[in-house]
This record gives structure tokens, sequence and C-alpha cells, in this order.
């Protein structure tokens, strides 16, 4: 009896893709994985090939792979370009969640054999062209977009011959891929705890340049809270710049037992007169890791840039390249801190 013929169609290969393309096997492998070492010419050739014959990865090869390389610092396959845009009176690396991504990324992007050099475009006076020719002259081909200093920053940068990944919400437009920490879970988080420990009427104060830079996801938060618990939501206090003035006529008006506040405003509050958290309980959705003795949940942005890099190598394997058609948000969620700004449970 002659054997039954297989329903199943053979899986391409990357030895058939190579001959398909005319190029060396190993080629055709660096080629796939967007490997710098390979022209941008030879790569989109091998790529049309394989795509042609419908070669895809063997989701089994790639897992295998995948774990080998994490159990070893791969080879050196290029380098990324960290963006910065520091102003004259402040510099990227001077704030902390800017400088825990960077070191993230790059301890990251070492292992998976990447150097990260850094371009402040701002204080190195580049504008779009020159930057570009300087990536080029380099052989980068992926960006770590580094939220501007000054949220009302235009940001302007070679959009379309890189991959691309950005923190947080500040750059707004355009849309990119980006990784930041979950601040409207945070804040459901700290309003919840508060509500947990007996306090009755929380509010709300924010720095304004806070506030921009997460989209308004706190107080988003805040205010589907107060609903959820029938409270009705005391005005929230947010302006450029908040004083201890202004912080001691706001408590005096509204007469909150709690507030959750920014980290800037906690500086604010410590030079007024309020005694915390005697008269008022104070936490924060993005709270100092130390040495502070402010309560909140506590970003993890040193994982953020880890993650980032994560994302942008993803890309430049897949030649993923341009302003995105369908963005993709990661949010990574915080820890929380117990301070010693809230009356104990």
């Amino acid at each position: 009896m002659a054997p039954k013929k297989s329903n199943h169609t053979k899986r391409p290969t990357q030895k058939d893709v190579a001959k398909k393309s005319g190029f060396s096997r190993p080629t055709v492998s660096l080629a796939l994985k967007g490997d710098p070492s390979v022209s941008q010419e030879t790569r989109n050739i091998i790529r049309a090939a394989a795509d042609a014959i419908g070669y895809v990865p063997d989701p089994m090869l790639t897992a295998l792979s995948r774990y080998r390389n994490n159990q070893q610092t791969r080879s050196y396959h290029g380098t990324l370009a960290w963006i910065g845009f520091s102003t004259q009176r402040n510099q990227w690396d001077h704030i902390t969640p800017y400088r825990h991504y960077h070191k993230g990324a790059v301890e990251r992007a070492k292992k998976l054999g990447y150097n990260v050099e850094v371009f402040d475009v701002t204080q190195d006076g580049l504008n779009s062209n020159r930057l570009d020719s300087i990536l080029k002259a380099r052989g980068i081909h992926g960006l770590l977009i580094c939220p501007p200093v000054d949220s009302e920053h235009k940001v302007v940068l070679p959009w379309d011959n890189y991959s691309l990944v950005t923190f947080g919400y500040t750059i707004s437009e355009p849309r990119l891929h980006r990784v930041t920490s979950s601040h409207f879970q945070s804040t459901l988080e700290v309003f919840k705890r508060l509500h947990e420990r007996g306090y009755q009427r929380i509010g709300f104060i924010f720095n304004q340049q806070v506030n921009i830079k997460t989209q308004q996801n706190s107080l988003a938060a805040y205010l589907s809270e107060c609903q959820r618990v029938d409270q009705t939501a005391l005005p929230p206090l947010i302006e450029p710049s908040i004083t201890p003035a202004m912080i001691e006529t706001w408590y005096d008006k509204y007469k909150p037992d709690a507030v959750i506040l920014s980290s800037p405003d906690w500086i604010q509050m410590k030079e007024t007169k309020i005694k915390v958290p005697e008269e008022l309980g104070a936490a924060c959705p993005m709270a100092p890791l130390s040495p502070s003795r402010l309560s909140g949940i506590v970003e993890q942005s040193f994982e953020i840039g880890v993650a980032a890099v994560d994302s942008l190598v993803h890309m430049i394997e897949h030649q993923n390249t341009g302003i995105p058609t369908h963005p993709r948000f990661t949010l990574l969620e915080g820890q929380w801190k117990e301070g010693s700004t809230l009356k104990p449970l």
C-alpha cells in the first residue's frame, strides 16, 4: 500500500531563503535579525525573498535561541542612541527617573550586545538633519528618546529611518512606542490605601508639569476613585509652581484629612505649618525611593529602561522603523513604600 501523503507542507527554512535570495545561509540569518553588519540593501533583498516563499521563524527554535541568549552576554551588535533634551537650568540626568531609565537601558543593552551613546540635542545644538547625518555615519539604527525636561519642548527628530522608543507621555506627537509607569493604576492604589486607613476627605495636589507629563492619568484616577467611594472630590490644587502658602490656603479652605500629591509638592508641603501625618496624611503615586519618608508608590524606573531596550532591539531585528501605525504602550506597575506620612493601620 502506498504511504499516505501528508496534508502539511514543509515549513520554508533559512536555507530556502538563502537559495531564493542568492546569499549565504549565515548572511540570511544575520539579515533576518536586522544585524547592522549586513547592509540595509542586502537586508531588504533577503527580507523580500523570505516574504516571497512564506518564511517565518520556527517558534520553538526562536524560544530556544532566546533562552540561550539570556544565559550569556551577546557579542557586540552595534550602538543605540540615547536622545536627551536638557535645558540651560536642568540637565536630563539630573532628573532621578530619567537617570534610572538610562542606567537600566545601558545594562540591558550591554547584555544584548549593544552600547548606548548619549546625544543631548539641545545642549549640543543638534538639529534633525545634523543628528541624522551623525547617526548614519556611526551606523546607529535605534533611538531611545528621553522625555524633554521642559514638557512644552517640541521634539523634532529624523523619524523615518530609525526604530524608536520613548518614555512616558511627554512626547505626545508623533505617536511612538513608549514604556512608562502605570500612573493611573498607581494613583488608584494610593487612593485605595488611604481610604482603607479611614481617610474620608482625600485631596489632590499636583505640580502642573508633572500633571502634563503623565497626561492627567493621576488626576483621572483620583476623580474616578472619589466617585467610586461616594466622596465629593475636593477642588484639586494644580499650578505651575505651588508654594507652601498656597498649600496652607488650600488646606484651610477645604479641610482635607489626606492628600495625594506629586514629588515636587512634597518638598513644599514640608515647609508648611501643617503637621504630617498628625493633621494630614500624605502619599504620592511616584514617591522617591530614598531617603524621603514620603509614603506611596515607587516607580520601577530601572526596569522601565530595561523594557525599553528589549522593545527597541526587537524592532531593530525586525526592521520596524519610522512612526508606527499602531503605537504600543508598555506599562509597568510600581511597588508600595510605607514611609511615615500616613497614620498607622
